[in-house]
């Protein structure tokens, strides 16, 4: 709820790009140049590792923004105050989808357009439904045609409700329209249903149908969980951040910070609700065909990978958030929020990576399934390193020179800033 009080509107505050000096254009200049050198995997016997590699960074920045965009969304059709303050911040994430995550997205589709590459990614693309009954079964949703349309849609959805929703409300500030904030009520009602859909197809397509003989009911909401998590955390980093440099003063406080923490802390909880469902249904059940992405996921150090989860993905953040003063207490609650983040990175890579391995193995002529040699390796590889430095250094140059600058830090003359600013928990 919000208190009422003399308070004046606060001043307009924008960030100062000056300040940062050529940090910007460094991140850029490194992240392309470390991009370019990972090419060389691409264009030499790496080529199938690159792929594995690229997909699992481009899915972590994915998830982040798209859960950045989910809040956006959620804040206008419920009509939250509390998250005025904070919403600017999150609409400059969401916002990147167009055009740079669509640019980054471009050597995936590639790989997936290009014969020669996509059987040791999306297999089956280049599998005759004919030779596979489990496929033949699925080809009403997995055929070349279908997905290609799909991938249209994501990109047109994510690009195009994060660009309007982030203008709409930077129009606000110039023009103070109160109607503007009834509009987006209305346009974020239909973007909420579509949200659930992109989200959860971009999943089954990039990550799922990685295995297309396995299937879970539950992958699209285990993904929306990951992504509005970290998500969550990331816009504490991002807040905390600008308010340690000086920026947000007049109106963040450590009330945002306890509701925010409320929310990591909840989505901690039901991340590990649905892993843990999904997990124990095919675990009881016990049908080979849906207990081999586990076996696969338990195979060597990835069994040790699926541990370092239930422990970093939910005992830790569950411990670190679980009283009311860890909520408010800034250095915990972005530990807590770094450790989340991390955790979902982890979670991405045990969920793509081991695919790389059978494939090779397949590759290699192994057949058996559920002990493949290639899994006992020590799974981690250069273009991880290389691949991770690149794409988050050039987003992140990015994002301070083309997104944090170009409008006011919150927004300016929502009707909803005053009961966000007076907010009390």
């Amino acid at each position: 709820m919000s208190e009422h009080g003399n308070i004046k509107r606060p001043d307009a505050e924008r960030f100062n790009l000056t300040r940062t000096g050529v940090i910007p254009f460094v991140l850029i200049g490194v992240g392309l140049a470390v991009i370019l050198l990972s090419c060389i995997g691409f264009l030499t016997k790496d080529t199938m590792r690159f792929a594995f590699s690229w997909l699992w960074v481009y899915s972590f920045v994915f998830t982040i923004a798209a859960g950045c965009l989910f809040w956006v969304i959620l804040h206008h059709i419920v009509n939250a105050n509390w998250t005025t303050v904070v919403r600017r911040l999150m609409e400059n994430v969401a916002s990147m989808f167009w055009p740079w995550l669509f640019i980054l997205f471009l050597p995936l589709a590639y790989i997936f357009w290009d014969p020669q590459h996509v059987f040791y990614v999306l297999k089956w693309m280049q599998v005759d439904p004919a030779d596979d009954v489990v496929l033949q079964a699925k080809t009403w949703f997995l055929n070349n045609t279908q997905f290609w349309i799909r991938q249209v849609i994501y990109f047109a959805f994510f690009g195009g409700v994060g660009f309007i929703m982030r203008k709409w409300s930077v129009d606000q500030d110039e023009t103070g329209d109160p109607n503007t904030s009834l509009l987006l009520r209305k346009f974020g009602n239909g973007a909420m249903i579509l949200f659930g859909l992109a989200i959860s197809f971009a999943g089954i397509d990039w990550l799922m149908a990685l295995n297309y003989h396995w299937f879970s009911t539950m992958f699209g909401v285990y993904i929306f969980a990951g992504a509005a998590g970290s998500s969550m955390a990331f816009t504490i980093l991002l807040a905390n951040g600008l308010h340690k440099l000086g920026y947000l003063r007049q109106v963040f406080t450590v009330e945002h910070n306890h509701i925010m923490g409320k929310l990591l802390f909840a989505f901690t909880i039901f991340w590990a609700y649905i892993a843990f469902s999904q997990y124990m249904l095919y675990y009881y059940a016990n049908i080979p065909e849906e207990t081999i992405w586990f076996a696969h996921r338990n195979t060597g150090w990835w069994g040790g990978v699926a541990i370092l989860l239930v422990f970093g993905h939910f005992f830790l953040p569950f411990i670190l958030l679980l009283t009311q003063p860890a909520k408010r207490n800034p250095l915990r609650l972005c530990t807590a929020a770094v450790i989340y983040i991390l955790m979902h990175l982890v979670d991405l890579y045990w969920m793509i990576i081991p695919e790389f391995y059978i494939r090779k193995s397949i590759k290699a002529g192994i057949e058996d399934d559920y002990h493949l040699q290639y899994l006992e390796k020590f799974p981690l590889h250069w273009l991880d390193l290389t691949l991770f430095i690149g794409i988050l250094s050039l987003l992140a140059g990015l994002f301070i020179w083309r997104r944090l600058p170009t409008a006011n830090l919150f927004p300016l003359r929502d009707p909803r800033l005053y009961e966000s600013v007076t907010l009390k928990n």
